[in-house]
């Protein structure tokens, strides 16, 4: 078994059960101390968990995969306002994707006067609301189903990715970091997140404040393949300052009517 997949095994196990010891997660990889050490410290690196003697347990401060109703309820403001600064950028006859993500779906409504857009998405949320646009041209992606998310993923959405070439992506971050780059807290949707964009001519992440000086799980972009950012004025204008300073354009949204 390939360290990645222990990995995420161990939060699921985690996730069941709170906290794990050494010696059972050796016993069930059939593997030594020391690789299971090795994988408990790669996760708490990550922020994901916090090791204690001889076990670990998750880390309170970063829950993993968090569903995605409780993840509409977080900075709710922020995410309107990302949205509405993003779907400025689309223009009449546009071809964009839209990742599966509580910031992507606000953009939506906000889209409704746009017109001859086509629309490739892995999320069910977005599509069901692009769905009552009329002279949208929708297409998902197919693949698996993750409920915890509501997002398609998997082998045949990244296939499927492929096929298509589009003018902007519109991409959600569980992690901003200027070394670490764009994370997500779960490696398959880190896949199709990479997927989307390589077949986009321009990449524009969605990262409202909370999302700066974390890293998640799974890495899926350098800061350096991005061309926007669109975040709030929450953001640490430090960090600000340094990601500009890369030649990146940082778009502050501000919260309110």
């Amino acid at each position: 078994m390939l360290s990645i997949d222990r990995q995420t095994k161990i939060i699921q196990l985690l996730k069941q059960n709170n906290s794990v010891r050494v010696s059972e997660l050796k016993a069930l990889f059939n593997v030594s101390e020391m690789t299971i050490r090795r994988d408990l410290e790669k996760l708490e690196q990550h922020g994901v968990i916090i090791r204690s003697h001889g076990g670990a347990a998750l880390n309170p401060l970063n829950n993993v995969d968090v569903a995605f109703q409780n993840r509409t309820q977080r900075h709710v403001e922020e995410k309107e306002a990302i949205a509405r600064e993003a779907a400025a950028l689309v223009q009449d006859g546009d071809s964009i994707v839209l990742d599966a993500g509580t910031t992507t779906t606000p953009m939506v409504k906000y889209l409704r006067n746009k017109k001859d857009l086509v629309v490739l998405t892995n999320s069910l949320t977005v599509a069901n609301e692009m769905a009552q646009i009329p002279g949208v041209t929708l297409v998902l992606t197919g693949g698996n189903l993750r409920e915890i998310t509501l997002s398609l993923v998997g082998t045949l959405a990244e296939e499927n990715l492929r096929r298509f070439y589009v003018d902007k992506a519109f991409i959600g971050t569980s992690g901003l970091c200027l070394v670490q780059g764009l994370t997500n807290q779960n490696m398959y949707e880190s896949e199709v997140k990479r997927a989307m964009i390589s077949i986009a001519r321009e990449t524009i992440v969605l990262a409202d404040h909370s999302k700066f000086h974390r890293v998640s799980f799974s890495s899926f972009s350098p800061l350096q393949a991005v061309h926007k950012i669109i975040t709030d004025t929450g953001a640490p204008m430090d960090t600000v300052k340094q990601i500009r300073e890369l030649g990146i354009e940082v778009l502050l949204a501000k919260p309110g009517p």
